[in-house]
């Protein structure tokens, strides 16, 4: 950590430093209305200049960076021909900076991490490089792999066609990432993917480069990591080190690893709040003491500079609760379990009228709006619970609620589960849940067939293991038909048809590890489909392509629907 070694020097030209900024502030504003006033950028110039040495003396390595590319901001602005770009650039900073300084003050640490978005920023403003996110993070670089994987059985000729399919399973998490889903399905892919390019490697240079980013993966999964610009692009130079292997062969694999890479990840493994697997091993390797965790890191981030939510989808989240709560009093009145307070049910419907209203639903709000009327006046009348107008009430209910359910979706991506109801009789939470039951018991399918191939390899190929696998892939393959998921049900009756007509065949030969693995994959994709409908962050139909070249590498392509 690189705090402030005297917090009384600081308190003390924080009023300076302060005084600073507000007329650098002014000066730039005065130039912003009058470009003709050079002076005001003379004068921003040796602001900034004067801060950064201040900066020197307090040891602030950010704040030092920070003012140092503000002063080179405020240099380029009369010599640019998109000079509101750089001066609004140059404003944001301004306020970064004092927003810093007083996290410094109030926490009494200097955490540099915290500025390297504001630098990058004015960076992006001036078209220079950006900084990586482990600009400021020191480690020794030269250590060794530390358990040596093991040589692969694969011959290295092989590598290039290897590595297309499992690039292809790379890029399809690679993608999900991109484009903001913040799936952890997409990194389980992708480690999937390196975990198996790893082993095909062995014991190469660009080895180094594996591991690394299988510990970075696994520690943005474990902790839940954002993935922040910096980390998609980490991710994407590895997609392009994977395309070596593929375009340059086996030469490609002794070649120098980037150690720019290998820095930015291991930066992110530092973060770790945990240390499984790969990640313990590398925070062993690379002496990876205990810091700031990822979490903790943009917990302070959030207090230097806040942050935000959608109001719309908590109203609507605030409505699912409120119509739970009312078709409980309900249903309890008409057990009569509770006193037949219609009065209060009425008071209830019509806030969710109001909430309604706010929201645009305008044909709702009104339906329940004069409903809650209807209701109001059965005050101290006994009412059938199988009446007529007790059944209507409910049915306005659901309406309203599947109205919240499709406005809650709005805001959620698209996926093959959470689908409209062909009856609108249906409740739309009660039929997600239905079909979310069915997602976890293909899910779970799915985790006993990986459970008996890995217990089918580890005791020399003893069929025994795989017994049960046709019955458990014909429920899943069931469980897929009722969600209508076709192309995910060819994939699974293509595994079942492999299991049965080649591992459990009379004269079945011992399959290679390589063809295990790559039924694993294909089991494995599948599960990650599901998976990540179950997060409600759908990694898309992408990851079955994964599935179905693994299937047609082993020789049973998978029939599609369409075809047939």
């Amino acid at each position: 950590m690189v705090a402030i070694t005297n917090t009384t020097s600081l308190m003390f030209l924080k009023d300076e430093l302060d005084t600073t900024f507000h007329e650098a502030e002014k000066q730039l504003e005065k130039w912003v209305e009058d470009h003709s006033q050079s002076e005001a950028v003379t004068a921003c110039v040796e602001a900034f200049h004067s801060v950064r040495g201040i900066f020197q003396v307090l040891e602030l390595r950010g704040a030092v960076l920070m003012s140092e590319e503000m002063e080179m901001l405020a240099q380029s602005l009369e010599k640019t021909d998109h000079p509101d770009k750089l001066s609004a650039a140059l404003s944001q900073g301004i306020v970064l900076m004092t927003r810093y300084l007083e996290y410094v003050q109030l926490k009494d640490r200097g955490l540099p991490e915290l500025l390297i978005s504001g630098i990058n920023e004015m960076r992006r403003a001036m078209g220079k490089a950006l900084i990586q996110e482990s600009h400021f993070f020191a480690v020794d670089l030269g250590r060794e792999r530390y358990p040596e994987p093991e040589t692969p059985e694969t011959p290295r000729s092989d590598l290039p066609r290897l590595c297309r399919r499992l690039r292809h399973m790379y890029q399809v998490g690679l993608i999900s990432v991109l484009r903001d889903k913040e799936s952890g399905t997409g990194l389980k892919l992708m480690n999937r993917a390196l975990t198996r390019i790893d082993r095909l490697c062995g014991p190469v240079q660009m080895g180094r480069l594996w591991w690394v980013a299988r510990g970075m993966l696994e520690a943005m999964i474990v902790d839940e990591m954002p993935l922040t610009p910096a980390r998609k692009n980490f991710l994407g130079q590895v997609d392009r080190q994977i395309k070596r292997v593929i375009y340059e062969g086996e030469g490609s694999l002794d070649k120098d690893v980037p150690l720019l890479l290998i820095k930015e990840g291991l930066y992110v493994v530092s973060l770790c709040s945990r240390s499984p697997g790969i990640v313990g091993e590398l925070k062993q390797a690379f002496d990876l003491r205990p810091g700031l965790t990822d979490g903790e890191l943009q917990d302070e981030i959030t207090l230097m500079s806040g942050g935000g939510g959608s109001v719309v989808r908590t109203v609507a989240e605030g409505l699912k609760e409120e119509l739970g709560h009312l078709k409980q009093s309900l249903d309890m009145a008409a057990q009569g379990v509770a006193d037949n307070d219609y009065n209060d049910v009425a008071d209830v419907m019509a806030k969710v009228a109001s909430t309604l209203a706010m929201v645009n639903l305008n044909k709702e709000a009104t339906q329940i709006k004069e409903r809650a009327a209807k209701v109001r006046a059965w005050q101290g009348q006994e009412v059938d619970p199988e009446s007529l107008d007790f059944q209507e009430m409910v049915d306005d209910l659901l309406v309203v609620e599947n109205a919240v359910a499709t406005l809650e979706r709005s805001f959620a991506p698209r996926d093959d589960v959470h689908k409209e109801a062909g009856n609108s009789s249906i409740s739309l939470y009660q039929l997600d849940d239905a079909r979310m039951a069915v997602v976890g018991e293909c899910r779970s399918g799915l985790s006993l067939t990986k459970r008996a191939v890995s217990a089918f390899m580890d005791n020399n190929w003893d069929p025994m293991h795989l017994a049960n696998l046709p019955s458990i892939l014909a429920g899943v393959s069931g469980g897929l038909t009722f969600l209508d998921l076709s192309r995910a049900g060819g994939v699974m009756d293509a595994c079942r048809s492999y299991i049965e007509q080649t591992l459990l065949a009379s004269n079945a030969e011992t399959p290679t590890r390589e063809q295990m693995d790559t039924l694993a994959d294909a089991v494995t994709s599948l599960d990650y489909y599901l998976e990540s409908m179950e997060e409600q962050k759908p990694i898309g139909e992408t990851v079955l392509e994964v599935a179905e070249e693994s299937m047609e590498e082993l020789g049973y392509p998978v029939v599609r629907a369409s075809s047939l």
